[in-house]
């Protein structure tokens, strides 16, 4: 009596769902697949693999963010870190760079990505640009000005500059915006910060809005 009250159509839509389901599970498999047969992504510095910023402590976390909340600048905002990777040897911190399926992402665009320009070592500057630099900002405390590559290209630095602490600085000579990375305190984990100019007004010559 319950076989004969199940029509055929009926039957056919059960068969059709259980299809469904069957290339739902093997779409799944493959893409687990796809997603482990991909390498580890390596840091831009060192080569050696990055590990997810979801791994760090969160008393160290709070100290990250507390680092750029006091800052209070646009262009050093706080970051979710559960989305960013880190350097397992520098400590150096990249943000937003976990897509929504876990694959970590980084290469050398993302100091194009943190802030526009186009940005050289600190080290390859001549003395002359490196006080003019100097001049109009009003502090380069915590950046790396010590020890830095001779090579203008950031992704062309040497291995000992690579592993410094705190990491390499870079500079926009047309812009003179500054982006370098800070040691966060009482942590081993360092930001890329963003630092722009003093901005000079001149009574009678430039006008304040």
């Amino acid at each position: 009596m319950l076989i004969a009250a199940i029509s055929y159509q009926e039957i056919v839509y059960f068969g059709a769902f259980l299809v469904l389901v069957l290339i739902g599970l093997v779409a799944v498999s493959v893409f687990n697949w796809w997603i482990s047969r991909n390498p580890t992504c390596p840091s831009p510095y060192t080569g050696r693999p990055l590990r997810s910023g979801a791994d760090i402590h969160w008393l160290t976390v709070e100290k990250v963010l507390r680092f750029l909340y006091d800052m209070h600048e646009y262009h050093n905002r706080m970051f979710d870190l559960r989305k960013a990777a880190v350097c397992r040897e520098t400590g150096r911190i990249f943000p937003d760079v976990v897509n929504w399926y876990g694959t970590i992402k980084v290469d050398w665009e993302f100091i194009s990505k943190r802030y526009p320009g186009n940005f050289v070592s600190w080290g390859s500057l001549t003395e002359v640009q490196k006080l003019h630099i100097m001049d109009i900002h009003e502090s380069l405390e915590g950046f790396q000005v010590d020890f830095s590559s001779p090579t203008p290209s950031p992704r062309k630095v040497e291995k000992d500059y690579a592993y410094m602490t705190p990491g390499p600085l870079y500079v926009d000579l047309k812009t003179g915006v500054l982006m370098g990375w800070k040691r966060v305190p009482e942590t081993e984990l360092e930001v890329l910060i963003v630092q722009k100019p003093i901005e000079r007004y001149l009574p009678g010559i430039d006008s304040k809005y």
